[in-house]
């Protein structure tokens, strides 16, 4: 199946780019070299190519300063090389590197001779700080280790043994590893809003989040089909856990995954529209939401762009290149 054959997801409301798409390819590029060192020189030239820092700017349209947005478009890029890079490491260890991580999160300084990945996280923390409070680097930390804890590491052993989990499992599993939550804090500090705990803590916020989680999970199965089944079958894309939990061919499990998103948005829509009441922050609550929704649209379009060879040009996609230690 070709990528132009696949269904594009739609939405009911626009998205918005900020004005700094353009703006870090040569930032993002000297992150890489200095601190992605551990990676192969073709690795990280595949990644200069991949244009994500571009994808920050579709995400938070919010943000208005290019000294916001930094912090966003270096989180980004990290996210992603975090995870291509341990995507195949035994659980002990990720544990490890995990916890490291959170230290450097919640303010620690990376120690000499840690990999360049705790030095970019700290930088990203730095950045962060003038447009945040002790609360949110919390909350910050905290989904990441969710995201690593119950997405990856969960994930781990289905990649290992190239076996597909059921439909109900890869959704929990894949909620968290998407790397939504983690990387959707910084709708706060892109829009100047920091939620208290009143708001974060809801379960409409909650449910919300897992809303648009589970949607951009769908969304990435669907930008990346071609580029999965061209390295080998995808135990862990939607598309192709419906194909084989229902014996269905790819195109009847395209439409059944179609029809989750679609169900999917259609709740958060009635949720957003109908927001418990928040008192005297109720016109930044709702501002937040909609920001949220933005970061749905806004990934849909960049994938669709054309500007996001990482999943929709066959051979762009990085291999894990994690060795484990010992």
């Amino acid at each position: 199946m070709k990528q132009l054959d696949i269904p594009v997801l739609q939405y009911s409301w626009a998205y918005k780019v900020a004005p700094f798409a353009e703006s870090f390819y040569n930032e993002q590029n000297d992150w890489i070299d200095t601190d992605y060192q551990f990676i192969s020189e073709t690795t990280r030239t595949k990644y200069k190519r991949n244009n994500l820092v571009q994808a920050a700017s579709y995400m938070f349209p919010a943000t208005k300063t290019i000294e916001q947005m930094r912090p966003i478009a270096r989180f980004m890029v990290w996210l992603t090389l975090y995870e291509d890079y341990y995507e195949l490491c035994p659980v002990k260890e990720l544990a490890s590197v995990r916890d490291d991580i959170m230290n450097v999160m919640l303010g620690e300084d990376p120690r000499p001779g840690d990999i360049g990945l705790l030095r970019q996280v700290a930088l990203s923390r730095d950045e962060f700080r003038p447009y945040v409070n002790n609360n949110w680097f919390q909350r910050w930390a905290d989904s990441f280790h969710d995201y690593t804890t119950y997405g990856i590491m969960e994930e781990t052993p289905y990649k290992l043994k190239q076996e597909f989990p059921t439909l109900s499992h890869l959704l929990l599993m894949s909620e968290y590893s998407i790397s939504i939550y983690p990387y959707a804090d910084p709708v706060e500090p892109s829009m100047g809003f920091i939620a208290p705990d009143s708001v974060s803590k809801h379960p409409v916020t909650k449910r919300l989040k897992t809303l648009m989680s589970r949607i951009m999970v769908i969304q990435n199965s669907f930008a990346s089909i071609e580029n999965k089944l061209a390295m080998r079958p995808d135990v862990l894309n939607i598309i192709l856990v419906l194909k084989n939990q229902y014996k269905i061919s790819l195109e009847e499990a395209c439409m059944e995954a179609m029809q989750m998103h679609d169900d999917y948005v259609r709740e958060f829509v009635e949720l957003k529209t109908s927001l418990p009441e928040f008192g005297a922050i109720q016109k930044d609550v709702e501002n937040f939401v909609h920001h949220m929704t933005l970061m749905i649209s806004g990934l849909g379009a960049w994938y669709h762009s054309g500007k996001s060879p990482h999943y929709e040009v066959p051979g762009a996609y990085p291999r894990p290149e994690y060795t484990q230690q010992g």
